[in-house]
């Protein structure tokens, strides 16, 4: 077994171990109850970590992992009336005031 990484959350090591699952990859997440040792421990410590099964499967998770964190998603949405480009915050069309749809 190989530790491929901490997550900052129970969720997020999760996430990335249901990721590593869908492409083939056998992980397991660690340190699910670690949490109540806080205090006694470093926090980093306590943090869950998503552990590979098979060394062999490090180089093709850690592109999943890496892949997973930077993602910023779409940076831009059309607007639903005029199509112009919006930043994805915006609610309303920057060009014509409509709602820009989510």
């Amino acid at each position: 077994m190989q530790r491929l990484c901490r997550a900052a959350t129970l969720i997020e090591a999760h996430m990335l171990r249901d990721l590593l699952a869908h492409a083939g990859i056998d992980a397991l997440v660690l340190n699910e109850n670690a949490n109540g040792a806080l205090g006694e421990v470093p926090f980093t410590s306590a943090w869950p970590e998503v552990w590979l099964r098979d060394r062999a499967d490090a180089a093709a998770a850690d592109v999943i992992v890496r892949a997973a964190r930077h993602d910023p998603g779409p940076a831009e949405r059309p607007c639903m009336g005029c199509g112009a480009a919006n930043p994805i915050a915006f609610e309303l069309c920057w060009s014509c005031g409509a709602a820009t749809g989510a």
